[in-house]
Formats: structure tokens, sequence, C-alpha cells
């Protein structure tokens, strides 16, 4: 019943970035204090919030800079972290992996349909051959902005309930 409030912020995370593209900082900031509240108050203390915190930020500052998460995502990380604390949260950015390729196939399959992957392939297959950048197309995968709030959502909540039932657990 304690994991209820990350539950719900995870669900709001979850709808709104799929609705807007975005997951707004009032949501993700917002969040972190009261997490750490939360761990001072009645769970494991602050500096269990706290190294869950910074750990996130170390790990995921960089994908940051180098493009592969946006901020928001890197903020939704950093307020699961704070909650969970490091090792859940290591679990549930695992789960989030596994759980982000068929998601993030999935919805730019909405998107662009086949003709979008083909061109993709194409292009691919001609930058190979020419050793040349071509830019992505419109109506193209590789243009595609896809939100991977919803894996990160969705893989924190997987390791939360593992680790709560005890039905499995990758640290100990």
């Amino acid at each position: 019943m304690e994991q209820l409030p990350l539950l719900i912020f995870l669900m709001t995370a979850c709808w709104m970035d799929l609705a807007r593209h975005k997951i707004p900082n009032w949501l993700t900031l917002s969040f972190i204090p009261l997490a750490l509240a939360f761990h001072a108050l009645v769970g494991e203390g602050p500096a269990f919030a706290l190294t869950g915190l910074v750990y996130s930020f170390i790990l995921l500052f960089p994908l940051f800079v180098f493009r592969f998460l946006a901020g928001g995502d890197v903020k939704l990380g950093m307020a699961i972290a704070t909650f969970t604390g490091w090792q859940v949260f290591l679990e549930g950015l695992l789960y989030g992996l596994i759980i982000g390729l068929p998601l993030v196939l999935i919805l730019a399959w909405r998107k662009v349909g086949w003709q979008g992957f083909k061109a993709s392939f194409n292009r691919y297959g001609v930058i190979l051959g020419t050793r040349r950048y071509l830019t992505p197309v419109e109506g193209e995968l590789a243009g595609l902005k896809v939100p991977y709030g919803p894996a990160l959502a969705l893989g924190a909540a997987l390791a939360v309930i593992l680790n709560e039932f005890q039905i499995f657990t990758l640290v100990s």
C-alpha cells in the first residue's frame, strides 16, 4: 500500500507522455521532494531517497547529453529512483529497456506503418552504399519522436510489484 503514490505518479506520467509527448516539470519535480519527505517520515530515511536521486542522475544525465533520452524521461527516472531507491530503480530501468523496444515499435508502427519502416530501411541502405548521411523525411520511422516515458513507468511498476511481493528480484 505504501507504493500507491508511486503507482499513481507513474500512471499520470505515462498518460501525459502518451497524450502530449511531454512529461511536465510540475509533475516530476514536485514528486521528488514528496518522495524525500515520505522516506524521511515513514520510509527508509532520507539517505535512501537521496542515494536513489544521485545515482539516477549520474546514470541518466549522460543519456540526455547524447540525446538517447529526453529531459522529461530523465526527471521521471530521478523521481522514480528517489521513491524506490537505486537498486529497484536499476531493475525498473532494465525492465523498461526490455519493455521499451516492442512498445516503441508498436507506437511507431501506428504512426508510420509499413511504408515508414520501409522508407527508413531504404534510406539506411543508401547511406551504407554511398557513405553519406541523408536526413529522414516526413512519415519515415527514423524521423519519429516516440515517447519513452511509458516504458520507464511500466518497467518501474513491474520492478516495484515483483519486489513488493518477493516474486523476483535481481538485487537482494
